[in-house]
Parts: structure tokens; C-alpha cells; sequence
């Protein structure tokens, strides 16, 4: 049990170094920018082909109704949080989109696929995957439409953008071509995305928090600390409940409840800011819930597994 707990704090330690780097000015903020980018275009898009082309695409086959316990748990938590934000505290519509999707949306690219695959084994990469597909994919682009009303082709437009720009996704639905092949990679290729994939973890902790530290922090505690409880014990809670009434199985169920458990992801401050809904209290969600997911998560993934 201790084993495990000590295996995930490094994790965070390297989430606090970059903080500290950034906050130090010891990595300014345009190499705060070329290390996101480094991650987002080339290390996390290598770990995921990797790993996907490497997965048993009959499993994925099998393992179908775990999409759909994915957008159920998301919709149940979105929903939950919607309505309680306009009871609790009176927000108007887009801010209540807002607070809603960080309730559901966590930050599995930079956080949860590096930390769960290296704790979990390779095994976990394919249902991440399929829960960052279904967040760009549906989650995303359905708190935008209800922020800012559109028609079919403009919806159209979001989620194709969403999905095809994004080179997270696209290693995703690669690498699960090759997959169904059952060809396997080439060697050299194999060894390539291996060895890049490897600098994911670090890299993506590191960047992780050295973007953290230039996001703002408003006084609006409330708002923060309730979509961070949101989604740091609502919506893994959620989530267990609806992959086991969904008899998705044990193996991919923890790794769906663990990520789950991951802080509000922070591109939210993005789309926030983008509507002019709140994106500071968002920024301070977002810092909030990854402080508090510090302690959280290694005690979940320690208690979980043990």
C-alpha cells in the first residue's frame, strides 16, 4: 500500500518543481510555452500512438458500453452541477456552463494518461484514450453550444475542429488503426514513439505546473471549491456507479474512477476566458482542485489498488 503511494508523489513533486521554476522566473514564460508544446505536439501524441497501436483492438471491441457509462457519469455530474450552481450561487447561464464543465472535465491529457499509465501499466492508456475522445469530442463543444447557441453547422464545425486539430486525438484514432491492422508496429517506428513517449510523464508534470503558475486567482473561493468537489469526489463517485451498472470490467473501471479523479482540466481558464464567463474563478478551479488532487488522487489510486 505505502509502495504504491510513494510510486504517484513523485509525480506531483514534479508538478510543484515546475511551479516553483516558473514562479522563480528559473524557466520564463516562452519556455513555459515551448515545453507545453513539446508535450502537447510531440511526447504525450507518441506515448498515446505507442500505446494504442500496442492494445488488443478486440478489447476495445468488447469494452463498448464503456463509452457510454463515460457520457452518462459526465452527464449526470454536468447536470447536477448546473442546476446546484444556480441555486447556490445564482449563476447566470454561461457561467454555470462553465462550472458544470469543470465538474466533468479533468485533466487527463497532462495528468491522468502520464500518471496512470506509468502506476497502472500500458493497459491504461486505451480507456483514457476513449475519455479524452469522448471530453474534446462531446463535452466540450456541448458547454460551448449551451453558452453560446448556434446552429447544426456551427456544432459541426466546433467538434470537427476540435477533433481534427488536436494531435492527441489524432494519435489516438492512428494508433488504434494500427491496432486493428494486427500488424504491429515496426521496430524502428516502435522504438521511436517509445523512447519519445518515455519524456511524457516528466515532461507533461513538469509543464503541468509551470503553466499553473501563471494562471490568475480570484476571491471567488466559493464557486472554485465547489466545481473542484465537484470533480474530485462527485464525478469519480459517478463514475464507479455507472461503469459497474454498465458491466464494464473491474481492470478498465478503476482506471475510468481514477480518471475521474483527475483536477479540472486547464484549458477550462481557455474556454472560459473565450466566453468572458467567470475565467478567473475558473483559473482558480483549476489551480484549487490539481493543489487538493496532490493528496486526493495517491490516496484513491493507494486505496483502490490495495
Amino acid at each position: 500500500m505505502n509502495d504504491i503511494f510513494f510510486l504517484v508523489l513523485p509525480f506531483f513533486a514534479l508538478v510543484v518543481a515546475g511551479y516553483v521554476a516558473a514562479l522563480g522566473r528559473i524557466i520564463d514564460a516562452p519556455g513555459v510555452v515551448g515545453l507545453n508544446r513539446f508535450v502537447y505536439f510531440f511526447a504525450l501524441p507518441a506515448l498515446l500512438f505507442n500505446k494504442m497501436a500496442e492494445s488488443d483492438f478486440q478489447r476495445l471491441v468488447n469494452e463498448s458500453a464503456f463509452v457510454l457509462a463515460h457520457l452518462v457519469a459526465g452527464l449526470a455530474v454536468f447536470a447536477t452541477v448546473w442546476f446546484l450552481a444556480q441555486a447556490l450561487f445564482h449563476a447566470e447561464r454561461n457561467n454555470r456552463a462553465v462550472m458544470a464543465l469543470a465538474g466533468c472535465y479533468g485533466n487527463i491529457g497532462f495528468l491522468g494518461i502520464p500518471l496512470l499509465v506509468s502506476v497502472l501499466g500500458g493497459g491504461a492508456a486505451a480507456p483514457l484514450s476513449l475519455m479524452l475522445l469522448v471530453d474534446v469530442a462531446f463535452f466540450i463543444p456541448f458547454a460551448t453550444i449551451l453558452m453560446n447557441p448556434m446552429g447544426a453547422g456551427q456544432v459541426r464545425h466546433i467538434i470537427v475542429r476540435g477533433v481534427a486539430k488536436n494531435p492527441l486525438i489524432l494519435a489516438i484514432v492512428v494508433g488504434t488503426l494500427f491496432s486493428a491492422t494486427g500488424i504491429g508496429l515496426p521496430g524502428e517506428l516502435a522504438d521511436f514513439t517509445n523512447l519519445l513517449g518515455q519524456a511524457a510523464a516528466p515532461a507533461a508534470m513538469f509543464a503541468l505546473g509551470a503553466v499553473l503558475a501563471g494562471r490568475p486567482i480570484a476571491d471567488g473561493v466559493g464557486e472554485a471549491s465547489f466545481a473542484s468537489l465537484a470533480k474530485l469526489a462527485l464525478h469519480p463517485l459517478i463514475m464507479w456507479g455507472a461503469m459497474t451498472a454498465f458491466g464494464v470490467s473491474d481492470e478498465w473501471r478503476l482506471v475510468a474512477t481514477l480518471g475521474a479523479a483527475t483536477p479540472v482540466a486547464a484549458a477550462l481558464f481557455v474556454i472560459a476566458q473565450e466566453h468572458n464567463a467567470m475565467p478567473v474563478r475558473a483559473s482558480t478551479a483549476v489551480l484549487l482542485s490539481t493543489a487538493v488532487s496532490m493528496i486526493t488522487l495517491p490516496l484513491l489510486i493507494t486505496w483502490l489498488m490495495h
